[in-house]
């Protein structure tokens, strides 16, 4: 076995299980996850040469990744279903659970309503728990850009629950229901 391949055996060896959570995190099929991971690390075969340090090495698999989902998800035409199910869950066996099934729907839609692009860094910051300097790496720009760009999706994302919010919540201060 070349170096090459005792390198890249322990690559996917370290790593093929975080990839799987990653993908089955994004996707509603356990099929479609593996095929990412699969399809990741023959982009990482290709791409062996510019492989990071071993400190570094799963937030750029985590960006070939992500780049290989965006091309999955361009050609779905599904809801992000999984989402939804999986934030239900979480919540589903606690007795007092922390959010109603409406607002569980309101933060599906308004991930939907991001750009790819937001969405993918919200997800790498909430369900990964990468910080602004792994996420970096991921997305190939700086630490101070991923804070950046993290801080404008989460004020979209606010802008957008908010705006749900109000067009479905009757509100007396606005004076609708009210003899004025």
């Amino acid at each position: 076995m070349s170096n090459k391949d005792e390198a890249f055996a322990r690559v996917v060896a370290t790593h093929r299980n975080a990839l799987l959570r990653y993908g089955l995190r994004r996707l509603d099929d356990h099929f479609a996850a593996e095929d990412l991971v699969a399809d990741t690390f023959v982009v990482v075969w290709r791409r062996f040469e510019e492989l990071p340090s071993r400190t570094e090495e799963l937030f750029w698999l985590y960006g070939i990744a992500g780049n290989i989902l965006s091309n999955v998800l361009r050609g779905r035409q599904r809801t992000l279903r999984l989402e939804a199910r999986l934030a239900f869950e979480r919540e589903g066996g606690l007795a007092n659970p922390r959010y109603t099934g409406e607002d569980v729907e309101a933060l599906r839609a308004a991930l939907g309503e991001l750009s790819p692009q937001e969405r993918e860094l919200i997800q790498l910051t909430y369900w990964e728990r990468l910080s602004y300097r792994e996420i970096g790496i991921a997305l190939g720009c700086s630490e101070k850009a991923a804070g950046i760009r993290l801080s404008r999706a989460r004020r979209h994302l606010r802008e957008r629950i908010h705006q749900s919010w109000t067009e479905t919540t009757v509100s007396p201060l606005r004076g609708e229901g009210t003899d004025s």
